[in-house]
């Protein structure tokens, strides 16, 4: 990281006359070479005191964080500066360190020294070698860093905040490390008590991991310490619910499986699907969706275990989509998701079994553009991420009945989508109506309402459709519409 010159030269002045440490993820990150923004600045007292005079000499702007505990960012030209007391009536830097989460969050450097370090000094050089001299780390951090390890601090630790329960797995997956034995014994030990954690807190921890390529893993290691049951205890149900032969796995087992695949295809779409580019773009175009698509990955079968039922002597999940997607408005009710977030994931999930019922059209020539319209409209500009879950599904479905080449057929049909999404539908967008809702009123004496807009709709989709291009025929076919309700 390069702070700017001012930035720089003020924290410098700052850490002269007083005592003032880098600590936490920003020390973890240098030593790690990964590029940070944000920078923890702990001092003994005074620090919202500080942060209000350091953001007049910078020029930046001051949020209050935490007044009760002493908490307030800078942020200045793209910096994020948090300044923060001792927690917890910590007198000095080592016993502050020693209160918090896991060991390689809790190291510091004198703020002064840290900023020799900001520029490219370590450039070529190993970091740990030239960092420890400065290093203040009582709690182990370097040789867990090193090791690829994360260690709770402490279990009382872990149980002051169980939201750090969380936190243990979120920086297992962001960092690709393995958890400590003892710490996966705490969290199993605690894991109940990780639901006095606020809802709001524990989504954005989910949601972090979500946006990460190791999701998956995440999830699993959660399910085996028991977190994810205290958190999610629908997945309790799931366990151990058998599946038919498309399947080798059972429902909650297959849903861990369509989120780790998630994980790979949000990498590498091209991986499955040779037309990548409307899947690169709506991943690109929306990021802020990915965290939900992956939930989509993960609860898109959530509704099997109650709509479990059999027929003819084989096992059958009836409308499992819908169930599902009311599970996943519950969820998101509980643990206050964004209205976005829901909405998508409830109606990703309700939707995901719809690509593979259009296969058989698609290994006759079809679907019909009615079909296809119909996929389009309830999806919207958002049919990429339905074939992406649809492929994230199959992938994770190898059982000895799945028909050979499914995942080819599926990219195929999801090309066909898109082509009909290009020449069919955004012309029509784009391009004025045949006809307004004043000529509907004008030439039928009809009055405004909602039978106004239904009637445009079905002009616009059979303008899709191909079956009118004019305003003549629009007209009639307003007149024929009319004459049916009749």
């Amino acid at each position: 990281m390069k702070l700017p010159d001012h930035i720089k030269r003020h924290m410098a002045e700052l850490a002269t006359g007083q005592e003032l440490y880098w600590a936490g993820g920003p020390v973890r990150d240098l030593l790690l070479s990964r590029p940070f923004l944000d920078i923890d600045l702990v001092m003994p007292e005074r620090a919202i005191e500080t942060a209000k005079k350091f953001a007049k000499l910078i020029k930046g702007t001051l949020v209050i964080l935490d007044e009760d505990h002493g908490v307030g960012r800078v942020v200045c030209q793209g910096c994020i500066l948090d300044f923060s007391e001792f927690r917890d009536g910590a007198r000095t830097i080592e016993q502050d360190l020693r209160k918090r989460d896991i060991t390689i969050n809790a190291m510091a450097i004198p703020a002064k020294t840290a900023i020799e370090f900001t520029e490219d000094a370590l450039q070529g050089q190993d970091r740990f070698a030239a960092v420890r001299p400065c290093l203040i780390d009582p709690c182990g951090g370097l040789p867990d860093l090193e090791g690829h390890v994360i260690r709770a601090v402490s279990e009382k630790n872990l149980e002051a905040d169980p939201l750090r329960l969380i936190r243990v797995f979120r920086f297992m997956a962001d960092l690709g490390f393995s958890v400590a034995q003892e710490t996966e014994t705490a969290v199993r030990r605690l894991a109940p008590t990780v639901t006095r954690a606020a809802p709001e807190r524990i989504t954005a921890e989910l949601t972090h991991i979500m946006k990460g390529h190791r999701a998956g893993q995440a999830f699993r290691q959660m399910q085996s310490s028991g977190l994810l049951q205290a958190i999610l205890p629908e997945t309790r149900e799931m366990a151990g619910v058998e599946q038919p032969g498309f399947h080798h796995l059972d429902v909650l087992d297959h849903c861990m499986e369509t989120l780790s695949c998630m994980d790979r295809l949000v990498r590498d779409p091209g991986m499955k699907f040779p037309e990548s580019r409307p899947f690169t773009s709506w991943l690109q175009t929306h990021k802020g969706l990915i965290p939900a698509l992956k939930w989509t990955a993960f609860m898109h079968d959530w509704g099997k275990p109650a709509e479990k039922g059999e027929k003819a002597g084989r096992v059958t999940f009836y409308n499992h989509d819908r169930t599902g997607a009311e599970m996943v408005r519950n969820v998101a009710r509980r643990l206050r998701w964004r209205g976005e977030d829901r909405d998508f994931t409830a109606l990703m999930v309700a939707m995901h079994m719809r690509p593979f019922h259009l296969l058989s059209d698609f290994r006759s020539g079809g679907p019909s553009k009615r079909a296809l319209r119909r996929l389009i409209e309830k999806t919207g500009i958002h049919y990429p991420a339905l074939f992406l879950q649809a492929m994230a599904d199959s992938m994770a479905g190898c059982g000895p009945l799945k028909p050979a080449g499914l995942d080819d057929e599926l990219a195929g049909l999801a090309a066909r989508v898109h082509r009909f999404y290009e020449k069919r539908i955004k012309p029509v967008k784009k391009a004025p109506r045949l006809i307004t809702g004043k000529d509907i009123m004008d030439t039928f004496g009809l009055e405004p309402g909602p039978a106004i807009g239904r009637l445009l709709k079905a002009v616009e989709s059979a303008r899709i459709e191909g079956k009118i291009s004019n305003h003549s025929q629009a007209m009639e076919l307003v007149h024929a519409l009319i004459q049916e309700d009749a």
